[in-house]
């Protein structure tokens, strides 16, 4: 128990000041305890996994920069090693932020994968993979993974506005990348937006009606 001078309080827990005026504590020696109980982290409840798991990136970065300095006629590669250790310390940092909504989660993952992509595309050279194969891919998957998971999680009517929204999104991305020229295989696209079609009227049709209650209550019609 510790207490305050100038409040004339007595404060338990570990405080070190009041939480009234900010004084400096007199620790009057009684036992206590803690008002509150100490909710332990996500790095906390996984301490060794995340330990094992920088480890393991320090070494894979530092094998690979030493390999490469020793046969530098193999070009630069270990900069992809590192920048690929990047991205996966980026999309944990994302799951783990991002863990209590799942579809932001995965809307989070999608941008900043295509944004990866592009740049790794860019940056070797451009050879048109990223917008011809990634980027449909990883919205398809994307469209199955939400539908997945509002089917599991039973996602109310307001997160399927939210869902309809990534849908139209997904959809739109590569139709994008076909007008303005940049897609040379046509048919991984094709096959996103017939998805995304395919999603937006499942959803319209089995949930339209909630839809427009849920609309209209947002919107004080």
């Amino acid at each position: 128990m510790k207490y305050c001078e100038q409040c004339k309080v007595s404060v338990t827990g570990q405080r070190s000041r009041c939480p009234l005026c900010q004084s400096v504590l007199r620790d009057e020696g009684e036992p206590y305890e803690e008002v509150f109980p100490v909710i332990p982290t996500v790095y906390n409840r996984f301490q060794f996994f995340f330990k094992l798991l920088i480890f393991a990136s320090a070494v894979l970065g530092i094998v690979s920069a030493v390999i490469n300095l020793l046969l530098p006629q193999s070009g630069v590669w270990s900069l992809f090693v590192l920048g690929g250790i990047g991205c996966l310390w980026v999309f944990l940092f994302i799951a783990v932020r991002k863990r209590n909504n799942i579809p932001k989660n995965i809307l989070w993952q999608v941008a900043v994968t295509i944004l990866f992509c592009l740049l790794w595309d860019l940056f070797t050279g451009w050879h048109g993979w990223s917008v011809d194969y990634v980027v449909p891919s990883i919205c398809v998957a994307a469209m199955a993974a939400l539908a997945v998971t509002a089917k599991v999680f039973r996602l109310v009517v307001g997160d399927f506005l939210f869902y309809l929204l990534i849908s139209v999104l997904f959809g739109i991305l590569p139709v994008i990348s076909i007008l303005l020229g940049w897609v040379q295989v046509l048919y991984p696209s094709l096959i996103c937006v017939g998805c995304s079609l395919v999603s937006l009227a499942a959803v319209l049709i089995f949930q339209g009606e909630n839809m427009k209650r849920e609309w209209r209550r947002r919107m004080h019609l």
